[in-house]
């Protein structure tokens, strides 16, 4: 309804102050002259109270008028456009239940190159580093029994020449002494023989003192009984030198072998400064600390015995080692398929299965996280126990590289040629399953019986056909229209 505004006649009229001077004649008019100075003495002319009181009245007026023009139009109806929702055809299709557990792609057949513990000279030389020569170049393809590593060997080299020749030397002396020994001991028992044949004689000599005179007789039993004692004590100096001559043979062959060990130990270690891999792969370099900082090895790092440096990954055994949660171990089974994504690749998809499960847990939490509550051990992380699990990846693929970060889905049930609809379309009212079934109108709201459901799929048993239309997402009203 239109409203009209009423403005009295008078407010457009000009209003005068009372004695003000009349309009002035245009200027063609005037007389012509100088014109006439103003007197800085003169004052503006005043505008009377009443004039002013009109004024305000007029606008206040006007101002009214046009709030109430403005304030009593009516809204215009608007249009209610019904909501679209979208829909999904109910369908028979495979169905399949799945648990996902993330990991790292490793090599199931794999080489640790460490560097080799001293065996020679240089462990008591102090110190046991060895210094690079030179690497396999990262990402390069070898062979098992090529060559992967070379270490500065001119010293170990040198090592080994001198105690080869000291050895040389050793076995020399040996031969000498116990040349001397035989010569020794050969000579006492020359000795023993010559003095025990005199006794023999003297004894002889002594069973005819019958036939000779008392001094003779005296003297021939003075020298059996010296002829005796002689020959005893020679045969006890032998024995001894024989006990003597064989402790000191074994100790010139201990001395031997000592040399003999350690040019081995040292040959050993000579073999060594080349480490050879005893399986092919792709060569990894690892990273290590050198140099105040933790970096890949390279040629000239000092590295120390059993510093593990390299690593060698037989591509052709690929698999992921993952952890998965201990409520989920119990339904997991040795050879069940799984499906390997690469998170560097998210489009692929790898063929694999399960080839090992751990058989104790562990706890996932670090030193870090917050502690349990009182009179619990370990902190909260502890909590949540893991079961490592070995995937084995079947396919074969150059984009399966070590160290990859990966998911894997067990394929725990399986299904085919069952009725399967969204889970987002289900929801659960008083404890029934319900979804909403659409026409060209609107929709309706149905109870089903649901079978397996995974995270984003569930099997309908009863309740829907094949078919038939539903939203995919749960509605609040049923006057909503459905989006073909």
């Amino acid at each position: 309804m239109a409203t009209s505004v009423f403005t009295p006649p008078w407010i457009s009229r000009p209003i005068f102050a009372a004695g003000s001077a009349p309009d002035e004649l245009p200027v063609s008019e005037r007389a012509p002259g100088p014109e006439p100075v103003p007197d800085p003495q003169s004052k503006p002319p005043r505008v009377p109270a009443w004039g002013i009181a009109l004024l305000v009245i007029g606008g206040i007026l006007v101002g009214l008028g046009i709030y109430q023009a403005v304030s009593g139009q009516a809204p215009q109806p608007t249009a209610t456009q019904p909501t679209l929702t979208s829909t999904v055809a109910v369908e028979k299709s495979s169905f399949e239940k799945s648990i996902r557990i993330g990991g790292t792609v490793g090599a199931t057949n794999f080489a640790m190159i460490r560097a080799p513990r001293m065996r020679g000279g240089r462990d008591r030389g102090g110190g046991s580093s060895l210094t690079i020569q030179s690497l396999a170049e990262a990402g390069t393809v070898v062979q098992a029994g090529d060559v992967v590593a070379e270490f500065e060997s001119k010293s170990t080299q040198d090592q080994m020449d001198t105690y080869a020749s000291m050895l040389a030397q050793t076995r020399a002396q040996t031969a000498t002494r116990k040349a001397e020994m035989l010569i020794a001991t050969e000579t006492l028992r020359q000795n023993f023989r010559t003095t025990k044949a005199e006794a023999e004689k003297a004894a002889f000599d002594l069973q005819t003192a019958e036939v000779r005179s008392a001094i003779q007789a005296e003297i021939f039993r003075l020298l059996a009984e010296e002829g005796t004692a002689s020959s005893e004590q020679l045969e006890q100096e032998v024995r001894l030198q024989e006990m003597a001559d064989e402790a000191e043979r074994r100790s010139l062959d201990i001395t031997v072998e000592q040399d003999e060990k350690r040019l081995e130990r040292t040959e050993f270690d000579f073999d060594k400064m080349r480490l050879r891999t005893p399986v092919g792969g792709l060569v990894v370099i690892e990273t290590m600390f050198s140099r105040g900082s933790f970096q890949q090895a390279s040629p000239g790092d000092q590295v120390y015995g059993g510093a593990y440096f390299m690593r060698i990954v037989d591509l052709s055994s690929m698999a992921v080692y993952a952890e998965l949660n201990q409520a989920d171990s119990q339904i997991i089974e040795l050879g069940a398929p799984v499906i390997v994504r690469l998170d560097a690749y998210p489009d692929a998809e790898f063929e694999g299965r399960i080839k090992n499960v751990g058989a104790m847990a562990t706890s996932s939490g670090g030193s870090g996280g917050r502690r349990g509550p009182p009179g619990s051990s370990g902190s909260r992380g502890d909590w949540i126990k893991k079961v490592s699990v070995l995937v084995e990846i079947v396919d074969s693929d150059q984009r399966i590289q070590p160290d990859l970060s990966a998911s894997v889905d067990v394929i725990v049930e399986k299904q085919e040629d069952v009725l399967v609809v969204p889970r987002a379309s289900i929801a659960e009212i008083d404890g029934a399953s319900v979804v909403w079934v659409g026409d060209d109108r609107a929709f309706e709201m149905r109870q089903v019986q649901l079978g397996s459901v995974s995270d984003t799929q569930a099997v309908v048993v009863s309740g829907l056909s094949e078919g038939e239309m539903i939203a995919s997402q749960p509605i609040a009203a049923p006057t909503q229209l459905a989006q073909r």
